[in-house]
C-alpha cells in the first residue's frame, strides 16, 4: 500500500516534467550520426548519467540537467520522478548503446543542438530500451529527457528449457 501511494504521488509531482515510463518517446528523426568526437563526448556523459541512477544517486543528476528543463521542473520533482520511474529495476547486469543521433529540431523545445542516445539494458528484474536526450549549453551536453520502455517476453527461456 506504501508503495502505491509513493507512486501515486509521484506520478502527481511529475505533471510537466520531461521523464517518462512506458510512454512513446518524443518522435524526433535524429539523422545526423556526427562526428565520432561528438558521439563519444555524449556517450560518455550519458554513462555518467546512468551510472548515478544506477547507484541510487538520482539527487547529484540536478547538475547535469539543462536550464531548459530546469526552467520547467524542480528539482525535487526530477529527483523523485527519477527515482519512482527506477522503482523495481533492480541491479544493471548489462548495458549497451544501441542508437546515437543529433538534431536541431525537437517538437515543444527551443531552437538549439541535442543528442539522443539509446542503449539496450538489462536489469536484474526486466529488460528496458533507456533514451537520454541532451542539449548542447555553452559546449556542454546537458540532460533535457530520459524516458525508458519495458520489454516484456512470456515464457521465454523457461518454455525452451522444457521443450525436449
Amino acid at each position: 500500500m506504501k508503495l502505491l501511494a509513493i507512486v501515486l504521488c509521484s506520478v502527481v509531482l511529475l505533471g510537466g516534467c520531461d521523464i517518462s515510463f512506458n510512454n512513446s518517446t518524443p518522435k524526433v528523426m535524429a539523422s545526423d550520426p556526427g562526428t565520432p568526437q561528438q558521439q563519444q563526448q555524449v556517450l560518455d556523459t550519458a554513462v555518467v548519467f546512468l551510472e548515478l541512477l544506477d547507484a541510487g544517486k538520482a539527487d547529484r543528476t540536478w547538475p547535469a540537467v539543462s536550464p531548459v528543463l530546469q526552467a520547467k521542473t524542480s528539482e525535487l520533482v526530477w529527483v523523485n520522478g527519477l527515482k519512482a520511474l527506477r522503482l523495481g529495476l533492480g541491479t544493471l547486469h548489462k548495458r549497451e548503446p544501441a542508437a546515437i543521433g543529433f538534431t536541431e529540431q525537437m517538437p515543444d523545445a527551443p531552437a538549439g543542438k541535442y543528442a539522443l542516445i539509446e542503449f539496450a539494458s538489462t536489469f536484474s528484474t526486466t529488460t528496458v530500451r533507456e533514451k537520454v536526450v541532451f542539449r548542447n549549453d555553452d559546449q556542454q551536453w546537458r540532460v533535457v529527457g530520459y524516458f525508458f520502455n519495458k520489454s516484456v517476453t512470456f515464457g521465454g527461456d523457461q518454455q525452451k528449457a522444457s521443450q525436449p
